[in-house]
C-alpha cells in the first residue's frame, strides 16, 4: 500500500506540474505545491513517510543552492553585487516593518507576537525564485545574478533575525545575539573571498595536479572536491548559527570559474535535480500549508492583510539598475524591475521555519 501511495504521489506531482505549465501557462511548481497540499498530511494524508519526502526536498534545495554558486558569473556579480546587497537589506527590512505595523495596529497583536509576524516576511524563497529563473532561462543574465545575490544575502539576514527573535522568547545572552551576525558576515565575506580568490588556484596547483597524476580526470576530481566541501561547510555553517544554504552556496562558488565542474554537475544531476525540486515544492512546502485553516474567514482576512507586506519586496525591484538601452522604468528596465520585485516576494521554506 505504501509503495502504491508513493508512486501515486510521484505521478500526481508530475501530472499537475505539467498541466499547470502547459494548460494554465503558470510555473510547474504551482501544480506541484497543490499536489503536496491535497495528498499531504494537511488534507488527505495518503503520502507514506512524509518526513522522508520532506528530507528529499531539502536535499534538492541544498543542491539547487550549490548549483547557484557554480552558475555565478564573477564579472556580472561584480557589477550587481553592491546593488544586490542593497536590494536584499531593503527587501528584508521594509516587509518586516509593514507586517509588524499591520499586526500591531490593524490586528491588535502585542509586542513579541507582532514582531514575530513581521519577521515571517523577511526571507525570500531561493528555491522558488531559482526554479522560475531557470525555467525562464534568465538565471545567468545580470537580472538573474542580481536576484541570486540578493536572495542569498536575504536568507542570511533572515537567519540573523530569527536568532534575535529566539533570543526574545528565551534567555537572551550577548553570545546568542552576536554570534549569528558575526558568523553570517564571516561566511559571506571571508568565505566568499576564499572561494573566489584563494581556493581555485590552490586546487589547480595542488589537488588537481596530484589527481591527474593518478589518472583521475579534472571533471571527476572537481565533483569529488565539491561534495567534500559541501559535506564540511553545511554542518559548519549550521553549528556557527549561519544558514546551511550559505555553506552550500560557498561550496559551489569555489567552482564558478571551472567549466569542467559546471559541465559535469549539469550532466550528472540535471534529471535528478528536476525530481528533487518537484518533491521539494510538493513536500517541503506543500505539506506545511495549513489548508484546513483556510475555511476560517478570520484567517483569510488576516492573511489578505498580511499579504500587503509583500508590497515591500515588490517595491525593491525599482532599485534595479538599467541593464538595457531603454529609458529607466520603461520597456525592458520596467520588466526587470518587476522580475526582481516578484522574485524577492516569493515566500517559502524559511518563512515556515520562523
Amino acid at each position: 500500500t505504501e509503495l502504491y501511495c508513493a508512486l501515486f504521489f510521484f505521478s500526481t506531482i508530475y501530472t499537475l506540474g505539467v498541466a499547470t505549465a502547459n494548460i494554465l501557462k503558470m510555473p510547474a511548481l504551482v501544480g506541484e505545491i497543490f499536489a503536496g497540499i491535497i495528498l499531504g498530511p494537511q488534507l488527505f494524508n495518503i503520502v507514506p513517510l512524509p518526513e522522508a519526502f520532506v528530507l528529499l526536498g531539502e536535499i534538492g534545495l541544498v543542491l539547487l543552492v550549490l548549483e547557484a554558486g557554480i552558475d555565478i558569473d564573477l564579472t556580472t556579480l561584480r557589477m550587481v553585487g553592491t546593488r544586490g546587497m542593497i536590494i536584499a537589506l531593503v527587501g528584508t527590512i521594509l516587509p518586516i516593518v509593514i507586517a509588524t505595523m499591520i499586526a500591531y495596529y490593524a490586528l491588535g497583536f502585542q509586542g513579541e507576537e507582532a514582531i514575530a509576524a513581521g519577521c515571517v516576511f523577511a526571507p525570500t524563497s531561493l528555491g522558488i525564485a531559482m526554479n522560475v529563473l531557470r525555467q525562464s532561462g534568465i538565471n545567468n543574465t545580470p537580472v538573474g545574478q542580481l536576484i541570486v545575490a540578493a536572495a542569498i544575502v536575504d536568507d542570511m539576514v533572515a537567519l540573523v533575525i530569527l536568532s534575535q527573535l529566539q533570543a526574545f522568547v528565551g534567555d537572551a545572552t550577548v553570545a546568542s545575539m552576536i554570534i549569528p551576525i558575526v558568523s553570517a558576515l564571516g561566511f559571506l565575506l571571508i568565505g566568499g573571498f576564499l572561494a573566489i580568490c584563494v581556493l581555485p588556484s590552490f586546487l589547480d596547483k595542488v589537488c588537481f595536479k596530484y589527481t591527474q597524476e593518478m589518472g583521475i580526470t579534472k571533471e571527476y576530481a572537481s565533483m569529488a572536491v565539491m561534495f567534500i566541501l559541501l559535506m564540511i561547510l553545511v554542518p559548519v555553517t549550521r553549528m556557527a548559527k549561519a544558514s546551511p544554504l550559505m555553506g552550500a552556496f560557498v561550496a559551489g562558488l569555489v567552482f564558478c570559474s571551472s567549466h569542467d565542474a559546471h559541465h559535469m554537475y549539469t550532466s550528472q544531476f540535471k534529471r535528478v535535480m528536476q525530481w528533487l525540486m518537484r518533491i521539494f515544492f510538493a513536500a517541503s512546502i506543500g505539506f506545511q500549508v495549513p489548508v484546513k485553516s483556510f475555511a476560517s474567514a478570520t484567517v483569510l482576512c488576516q492573511g489578505a492583510l498580511f499579504s500587503l507586506a509583500l508590497l515591500g519586496k515588490v517595491f525593491v525591484g525599482f532599485l534595479v539598475p538599467n541593464f538595457s538601452l531603454t529609458h529607466r522604468f520603461r520597456g525592458h528596465h520596467l520588466r526587470d524591475c518587476f522580475v526582481v520585485g516578484f522574485s524577492m516576494a516569493a515566500e517559502g521554506e524559511f518563512a515556515f521555519v520562523i
